[in-house]
């Protein structure tokens, strides 16, 4: 109750109000003392009328109008008897119509507001009389429906026409279920009078007599559309990929694993293709997202004309497509793969460039009827793996070499969770050497695992991490081990040197890597110049993104290098792009130069590139005495077996003292 209240009271109750105060006056003035009563009675009776409409403050700003006027006049009239005995019933009076008066504005209020309530969130009431079987309904029914009240009166089965064909059991059901006093509610489909389908919630609640019979049934209907369509829109989100319109990796395992039910239980096979398209960063990397997201979208319709309506194609992620093909024997699998290598094998066009993006297949099927959804979409997605190790291109069928191959993967991922844990991780350290003097400049700190396994090479763990995430904590408990590592060799006499620490490209785009770089520094208590950081030439394919930390990198003081340097995907523009420390010349050079002139030459230019950029070049590999022949009249420093393997922290100072000794 507010002033707002007061904007309620109609005018013409303002009229008769004004009138009654003007009455009132007259009576106070010269009326009599019968005619006097009868003006209070009528003011009090206006007083419970502007409570009505107004509610308590209007009722009290009425009362306040009266006992000004009465005030007034009251110094103009001849005194009243003014005694407690006389007044009370007055006061009584004026309380009683207050409280009536507001309780009526309360009641009408309340009426409103559910009428209001009822009218905007499309609610509506109805009841069946059982033994009449009559139904009636509240106002605002017509208006779900779309039609008029005349329309509900003159049919009041109209809502039973227009409901869906496919949901009509759902109404008979509850109307059993209602007879026999049961409460429902339940949802279901009608035609609203515009031909939009839309969505009804209904909940009813029988009316069962002492006796235990059902004599009525009253229901509550909502209308649910609107939450229909964002649950719709939602589960869309959920289980379709946005851009190709393809079903996603949650809807497609989903579906597998009810296939594979019944499957299994008629000895049908199921197979399971995992399509991966070569080139296709290349594509991104070189025409931008825009044609990545236009070839995606040409293969997702390529792929979806090559299949039967009842094959399922799904994009995993990326440019990971999946295929479930039901009731098909293996000759029959393998006749669609060739299929699709030759389709996919046709060029695309993209904005007037015309691209090729080759697929790689792996295929598993349930053969042995164990499986779930999960195991057979890995099984496929392993076998694709091979297809690319294969020279890609081609389809490759999960077997038993690949099934030991996924299980000893299975084993070393669990094991590796706990290997820093469980202190089986090392660091070893192979010498890097000016090949003119023999004098040691650096050493390239090299990460070994060891478990109950054996010892695993990095070429097999090393991915299994990346994989896993598990690359984030490794890789860091490797740079603080080589700090640690630093201060060692200082305190024990070693001439001090640069270590070298390969980071991964997941490491360098970390948000607060070089915020880790700077805290490892920082509480290891190491010379920021004595870290050198190795970043592989993928990584440039992500300069953009991880520039800054690059930069960061040198403005720090730690020394970058660029490694693998011509195998990857690196350019001269690359170089250009940002100041290097130290250029590491893959080994595939070195090697190669021994018996192909053309390769020497492509390896004396890129030292000399090296040279003319000023960083510090480095030759891995090197493992005769033939290799350093080549490479000594370069001033070159290198890096191998010929020099040493890489050795434990302890035999490394062993190592280092006895060859100092030596020269």
């Amino acid at each position: 109750m507010t002033k707002l209240s007061l904007k309620r009271i109609p005018i013409n109750l303002w009229v008769f109000g004004a009138i009654a105060l003007a009455a009132s006056i007259y009576a106070e003035i010269s009326a009599t003392i019968e005619s006097e009563g009868i003006f209070l009675t009528i003011i009090i009776i206006m007083i419970a009328v502007f409570s009505y409409y107004g509610g308590l403050y209007g009722g009290i700003v009425y009362f306040m109008l009266f006992s000004g006027t009465t005030l007034v006049t009251g110094l103009l009239s001849t005194p009243k008897d003014l005694s407690v005995h006389n007044q009370l019933p007055i006061v009584i009076g004026f309380i009683i119509s207050l409280s009536i008066g507001t309780l009526g504005w309360k009641i009408r209020t309340n009426e409103a507001q559910l009428k209001k309530l009822f009218e905007n969130n499309d609610m509506t009431f109805w009841t069946w009389d059982l033994e009449t079987e009559e139904y009636t309904f509240s106002e605002g029914y017509a208006k779900i429906y779309g039609v008029t009240s005349e329309s509900i009166k003159e049919n009041p089965y109209y809502w039973l026409d227009v409901v869906h064909p496919d949901d009509k059991h759902i109404l008979i059901e509850a109307h059993k279920q209602q007879k026999a006093g049961k409460k429902t509610t339940i949802t279901y489909r009608f035609f609203h009078s515009s031909g939009e389908i839309r969505w009804l919630r209904d909940s009813a609640t029988p009316h069962i007599e002492k006796n235990g019979l059902v004599t009525r049934i009253d229901g509550v209907v909502f209308d649910i559309t609107n939450q229909k369509q964002a649950e719709q829109k939602m589960d869309h989100l959920i289980h379709y990929d946005s851009l190709t319109g393809l079903t996603n990796r949650i809807w497609f395992k989903s579906y597998l694993d009810t296939a594979l039910l019944t499957s299994n239980k008629y000895g049908r096979q199921v197979a399971v293709m995992f399509i991966d398209f070569d080139n296709f960063k290349r594509v991104n990397d070189t025409l931008g997202h825009s044609a990545g997201d236009q070839l995606l979208i040409q293969i997702a319709d390529r792929l979806t004309g090559i299949l039967r309506d009842s094959d399922i194609v799904s994009r995993q992620s990326g440019d990971e497509f999946l295929v479930l093909a039901e009731n098909r024997d293996i000759v029959e699998i393998e006749s669609l793969a060739k299929d699709i290598l030759i389709q996919m094998n046709e060029p695309y066009s993209i904005h007037g460039t015309e691209i090729i993006s080759t697929p790689s297949i792996g295929i598993s099927i349930n053969l042995d009827f164990e499986d779930d959804a999960e195991a057979l979409i890995k099984k496929a997605d392993f076998a694709m793996y091979l297809a690319k190790e294969n020279g890609k291109n081609n389809y490759q069928f999960y077997n038993d070499e690949l099934n030991k191959k996924m299980k000893r993967k299975m084993i070393l991922e669990t094991y590796l969770h706990k290997a820093i844990e469980k202190n089986e991780l090392t660091v070893h350290y192979q010498p890097q050497f000016n090949l003119t003097s023999f004098k040691i400049v650096g050493a390239e700190a090299l990460l070994r695992w060891e478990c109950p396994m054996g010892k695993i090479p990095p070429d097999e763990f090393i991915p299994i991490a990346e994989e896993t995430g598990l690359i984030m904590p490794i890789g860091e408990w490797v740079l603080r081990q080589a700090c640690r590592d630093i201060k060692r060799f200082k305190a024990n006499g070693l001439e001090s040197f640069p270590i070298s620490v390969n980071i991964s490209t997941r490491q360098l785009m970390a948000p607060n890597f070089i915020e880790r770089v700077q805290t490892i520094i920082a509480e290891e208590g190491v010379e920021p110049k004595l870290l050198t950081l190795e970043i592989t030439e993928s990584a440039f394919l992500y300069y953009e993104d991880a520039k800054d930390n690059i930069l960061a990198l040198r403005n720090l003081g730690v020394g970058v290098s660029l490694d693998d340097f011509g195998i990857g995907y690196s350019s001269l523009s690359m170089i250009r792009k940002i100041e290097i420390d130290e250029l590491k010349i893959d080994r595939s050079f070195l090697n190669d130069s021994i018996k192909n002139n053309r390769v020497r030459s492509l390896l004396e230019a890129i030292i000399q590139i090296g040279k003319k950029i000023d960083t510090k070049v480095i030759v891995e590999g090197i493992e005769t005495k033939e290799q350093i022949d080549i490479l000594t009249v370069h001033g070159v420093f290198g890096q191998g077996y010929f020099y040493s393997r890489p050795l434990p922290v302890d035999e490394f100072e062993v190592w280092y003292t006895s060859r100092e000794t030596h020269f």
